[in-house]
């Protein structure tokens, strides 16, 4: 079983990438812009038993689709986690255009562009993971965060519109919580192991009966 995370130097994604890397039949392609600067990746891969691939790409730039498909080869994937985020916490009055692209570019372009780039790589009956947040939620959608949340509301529909394209795979947008990582701040309510546990327990279970879905880390469900 091979799986491709991005945003997996720290955090959430470093996370994930040390759980699935720990399973006996997995290997885990850790995407990172600077895998260099990240201690803990290094860490993991020299723990890993050779189960861990680094990847050097920024998901931010348009070549990148091709330069991580590139470095997986002839390799199938059974689960990509587009995992990679930037937050912007501009009010509107300061917002400029090219705020908007650079957090667009990363929270929403580039999951569409990587999973484009690695969709002959997907096995049938492969899971695609968006890393979303309930910011992106319409329904729940409050005052703040006014870019952050349009571009994960633009990664939601990225969810529905693969879901209803690719009939072999299982598309989630899942949400894992409020973090206490470097974008969630040490206030945040929960730990990255908590996350991390309950996210990947989710994908567990997830299969393509239920593509499309909006979920937590915690398996319950998020109003669109």
């Amino acid at each position: 079983m091979n799986a491709l995370i991005t945003g997996a130097s720290r955090g959430l994604g470093l996370a994930l990438v040390t759980r699935y890397a720990a399973r006996a039949d997995w290997h885990v392609f850790a995407v990172a812009r600077d895998p260099d600067a990240s201690e803990e990746l290094a860490r993991a891969v020299r723990d890993s038993g050779g189960r861990i691939t680094v990847v050097t790409a920024d998901v931010a730039m348009a070549d990148a689709g091709m330069t991580i498909a590139s470095k997986v080869g002839g390799k199938t994937l059974d689960l990509l986690v587009n995992n990679a985020g930037a937050m912007d916490e501009h009010e509107l009055a300061d917002l400029t255009q090219d705020d908007l692209v650079e957090i667009f570019k990363v929270n929403a372009f580039a999951p569409l562009l990587v999973t484009q780039a690695l969709r002959k790589k997907l096995a049938s009956g492969a899971k695609i993971v968006n890393i979303t947040s309930v910011l992106g939620s319409i329904a729940r959608a409050g005052e703040g965060y006014l870019a952050y949340g349009m571009s994960k509301a633009a990664l939601n529909m990225l969810t529905k519109k693969l879901a209803s394209e690719l009939h072999d795979v299982a598309v989630l947008s899942l949400h894992p919580g409020w973090v206490q990582t470097r974008m969630g701040g040490p206030g945040a309510s929960i730990t990255v192991d908590t996350s991390a546990d309950g996210m990947v327990r989710v994908i567990d279970g997830f299969d393509r009966r239920r593509s499309g879905s909006y979920l937590a880390y915690d398996g319950s469900n998020i109003p669109w």
